[in-house]
């Protein structure tokens, strides 16, 4: 008796098992027909991830295995669960049609692994925000510098840099945003080196970490890579010199190697998965005004503080792009602005340019509607899985830049456009041909799977037209055939019929036996006829029956043929694709500047920071226009006589303040990207970095109380500031005692004016600090204008020189809608606070006091005077005598005691 097989054993486990040993840190997905299925520990973790049931293979046996499973269109669905996870996915897909298996008698299809995919190699492009890049993010350390290389795979935008220290790398994460990181083998199991990389990513979590050997990070051969792969001979020209071996190319070399790891097929795929890689960025921090990741949040700068998404951000507020990579390149700008007045006003002339240009602006918005997203579609063209559809859209983009090309070629005829839109206008060429070709070889609207059929127009081939007429026309040729050949042969009941087991026949009757034609081939006898085949017969049948087959495959080596022929026109097309984001990125700035009456700022070498009528562009967006209050913001870290270099602004809860002081950073940053201000007039002498310090909440994950978060990113303004710096600060000090916050309020104030003397707003409801203005030319009260009648209060949202003498805090509650009880109360204990004057006495002023521990300490109520008080208050010591004083003295001391 023969031992029953194992479930395990079965070929297509086994099949999946081998494929799954080479793969052992990814979840492998197997094509079973239209599903995608997982089996053991993967279906478990399938389940428990994205939700789906859970069952079983062999459910009779002693042996079940796990198995779950979805259909394949689903996979775009599943895929970023799983990937958000830190799930690595394994896809294992059929490589034959089952009808072959089945016709060479195999009971098992033909199976492969066709790609991995992590959370930073993802380019389905219905996985990815379209607005957002999707960055591998390789980091490497030595001798104390770091080198980063960030590769956004869906796009092929390739950069690298270095960092001097963890708190520059935590600079380049917060810009980057890694959907995934790489890091030499032996830092992963480096507790302290993950605790150094965790706290770099924050305020994000840590994202998926993978790892690569040290000789994956070794510069020579990164360089020898990567020109190989530029087909240049030097590296010098990307701004990775020799130096850089260690930090930069060794980083590069690293996703290099993780590309390997992932592309089936060994390097020749590695190269196809980087073929649309065609250049290399060194980014150089001095080029750029640096942003933290705390400003960054407190700023919204691209995602809100209240999901991470996009509603409500500054990105938001000012894209009026039309394309995907627009809205990147978009993205790219706010995220890294210029330091570079050259840079900066080079893109103010494009902007200033189009909002000059209304009939331009509108025909190059109308072309732009057209544009699919380039960069996406030539990332899978480069790694061979752009379909049908993709060409197409390839095409109409194509054709929609010729159109901006004819465009802007138009305006230069009356005008000379830009150096930064006549540099793109003439990559905007891209492949003429090739659009013609896939125009007048695929359908204008192919279906979504490429196996399907129906890609290719008629008339393209010959030898497919007549596929098509075969399988369309059968009908009509097996009745002219059954006519032709009846006549021939003088048989008029000679039949053509059709069976499964057959094919096709040619059936007579056995009394008319003897007139069947020599070319007849009898095929089958029956009860009272035979059947027969004929050559030509035979050659209809061989073509009809395989007709769909050959047709498919007949189309799909057009279109393969034609997707090889787009390959290679990937530089110019990734050009053409540059070129359009660029163009939209700078139309798009000016659309937003026409709309919103926005003004081109003067970008110079001061230290100014002058603002008439500047609005908060969010904010603006909400309210309306009409409806916001628009003010001045006059700072210069320059000299103390012109301007001020810090405003101390005080003011209501509610009023504007924190508005305001956001409003004036949000104005340096779009003012350094490249885009106009929402101001009447600006003046921005470049900032080197923009620090805020706005609200704080407790990180109970990392143990900080909300005062330590707060004197954390204090501290780091306070070390890393300098004097061409924009410090914007809110409320600093508030969360630990009254004395103790002043107190700290008054020193950072003093440091920021005195030792620092970077351009400063401070808004605080601590009126102490209105005092320095006193003794410091550079500093400047400003606050909040308020109209006061009765009990109701208007705020006016106007900054006006001045310090507030009130907080207006009771009335702030009651708008909140505390109850009229406490409210009632909070007034009572108000007014007798005031009659009390309670608070600091002139000669307690913490500068008066500098270096002596004061020992004033504030009371929210005073308690009510004691009999033994009242009695000594009362008394006239010029009529009391020595003896009456003890007596008088032992008296007060029994009183005092009884109260």
């Amino acid at each position: 008796m023969s031992k029953a097989v194992s479930p395990l054993d079965t070929p297509m486990m086994r099949q999946y098992r081998e494929t799954r040993a080479l793969n052992p840190q990814a979840l492998l997905l197997m094509r079973c027909g239209d599903f995608y299925e997982a089996y053991l520990e993967d279906a478990e973790q399938l389940s428990r991830v994205c939700g789906i049931a859970l069952t079983a293979r062999a459910k009779d046996t002693d042996t079940p295995i796990a198995m779950a499973g979805f259909p394949h269109p689903a996979l775009d669905n599943h895929l970023p669960k799983l990937l958000a996870a830190g799930v690595r996915v394994a896809v294992m897909d059929q490589l034959e049609d089952p009808k072959q298996a089945a016709k060479e008698g195999r009971s098992i299809v033909r199976r492969g692994l066709t790609r991995v995919i992590t959370a930073g190699t993802l380019i389905d492009e219905d996985a990815l925000r379209s607005g957002s890049a999707n960055h591998l993010v390789a980091i490497t350390a030595v001798a104390g510098a770091i080198g980063i290389a960030a590769l956004d795979l869906s796009t092929g935008r390739f950069t690298v840099e270095d960092a001097a220290s963890a708190a520059q790398l935590a600079l380049a994460l917060a810009r980057l945003q890694p959907a995934e990181l790489v890091v030499p083998e032996e830092l992963r199991e480096d507790a302290r080196a993950v605790a150094t990389l965790t706290s770099a990513c924050e305020p994000m979590p840590l994202p998926p970490l993978s790892t690569a050997p040290a000789h994956a990070w070794r510069g020579a051969d990164a360089r020898r890579f990567l020109g190989e792969h530029l087909r240049v001979s030097s590296l010098d020209g990307f701004g990775i010199g020799p130096g850089d071996d260690h930090l930069a190319a060794a980083a590069a070399a690293a996703l290099r190697y993780c590309l390997g790891a992932i592309a089936p097929g060994g390097d020749g795929a590695t190269g196809r998965c980087l073929a649309h890689v065609r250049s290399i960025a060194r980014v150089h921090a001095a080029e750029h005004l640096v942003i933290d990741a705390v400003c960054r949040r407190n700023l919204e700068l691209c995602a809100n503080q209240r999901d991470g998404g996009r509603a409500g951000t500054l990105l938001a507020a000012i894209d009026r792009t039309c394309t995907a990579p627009g809205a990147r390149l978009t993205a790219d700008w706010l995220n890294r602005p210029l330091a570079r007045i050259a840079g900066i006003n080079a893109r103010h002339d494009a902007v200033a340019f189009l909002v000059g240009a209304d009939a331009l602006r509108a025909d190059l918005r109308d072309a732009l509607g057209g544009v699919y997203d380039l960069e996406r579609l030539l990332a899978r063209l480069a790694t061979g899985r752009a379909g049908a559809r993709d060409l197409v859209w390839l095409a109409g983009s194509l054709r929609a830049a010729a159109r901006v090309h004819a465009a802007l070629l138009s305006a230069e005829a009356g005008a000379a456009l830009p150096a930064l839109i006549e540099a793109a206008r003439v990559d905007l060429v891209g492949d003429p041909e090739l659009v013609e070709d896939i125009e007048a070889t695929l359908v204008a609207d192919p279906p979504l799977a490429i196996g399907e059929g129906g890609l290719v127009r008629d008339g393209v081939d010959g030898e497919l037209d007549e596929l098509r007429a075969i399988k369309r026309d059968a009908g009509e040729w097996l009745a002219a055939y059954q006519v032709r050949e009846a006549a021939a042969c003088g048989l008029a009941k000679l039949k053509v019929g059709y069976n499964r087991v057959f094919g096709y026949y040619i059936e007579v009757s056995r009394a008319n036996g003897e007139k069947v034609p020599a070319h007849f081939v009898r095929k089958q006898t029956l009860v009272g006829a035979e059947r027969y085949i004929t050559p030509e017969l035979k050659e209809y049948e061989d073509r009809a029956l395989n007709a769909e087959d050959r047709i498919r495959a007949k189309e799909l080596a057009i279109f393969t043929a034609l997707r090889d022929r787009a390959s290679t026109s990937l530089p110019a097309l990734a050009r053409a694709g540059d070129a359009l984001a660029l163009i939209d990125v700078v139309q798009g700035l000016a659309e937003t500047a026409r709309r919103g009456g926005w003004t081109r700022p003067e970008v110079d070498d001061s230290l100014a920071l002058t603002l008439v009528d500047c609005r908060h562009p969010v904010v603006e967006e909400v309210v309306g226009r009409g409806r916001f209050v628009a003010n001045d913001t006059r700072l210069d870290a320059s000299t103390l006589e012109a301007s001020p270099r810090l405003a101390v602004i005080t003011g209501p809860n509610m009023a504007g303040k924190s508005t305001y002081i956001r409003q004036v950073a949000l104005a340096v940053v779009l003012a350094q990207a490249g885009a106009f201000v929402p101001a009447a007039q600006a003046r921005v002498g470049v900032v080197d970095r923009v620090f805020t310090r706005v609200g704080a909440g407790d990180e109970l994950a990392r143990n900080l109380s909300t005062f330590m978060v707060e004197m954390a990113e204090t501290a780091s303004i306070l070390n890393h500031a300098t004097r061409r710096s924009l410090v914007v600060l809110d409320e600093v000090g508030r969360g630990t005692s009254t004395f103790d916050g002043v107190s700290l309020a008054w020193a950072i104030t003093e440091h920021l004016h005195d030792r620092i003397g970077c351009r400063t707003l401070f808004a605080t409801h601590y009126h102490e600090l209105t005092d320095l203005a006193e003794d410091r030319a550079g500093i400047r009260n400003l606050t909040v204008a308020v109209a006061e009648q009765d009990e109701e209060v208007v705020f006016l949202h106007r900054i006006v020189d001045g310090a507030a003498t009130k907080s207006y805090g009771i009335h702030v509650a009651r708008l909140a809608g505390v109850p009229r009880v406490v409210i009632a109360r909070a007034r009572e204990v108000l007014s007798t606070l005031e009659q009390l004057n309670v608070g600091l006495t002139e000669r307690e002023r913490p500068a008066a006091r500098a270096g002596a521990e004061s020992a004033v300490q504030l009371t929210l109520f005073q308690a009510a005077e004691s009999a033994s008080l009242t009695r000594l208050k009362s008394l006239d010591l010029d009529d009391v005598t020595p003896r009456q004083a003890l007596d008088l003295l032992a008296a007060l001391q029994k009183q005092a005691r009884s109260e």
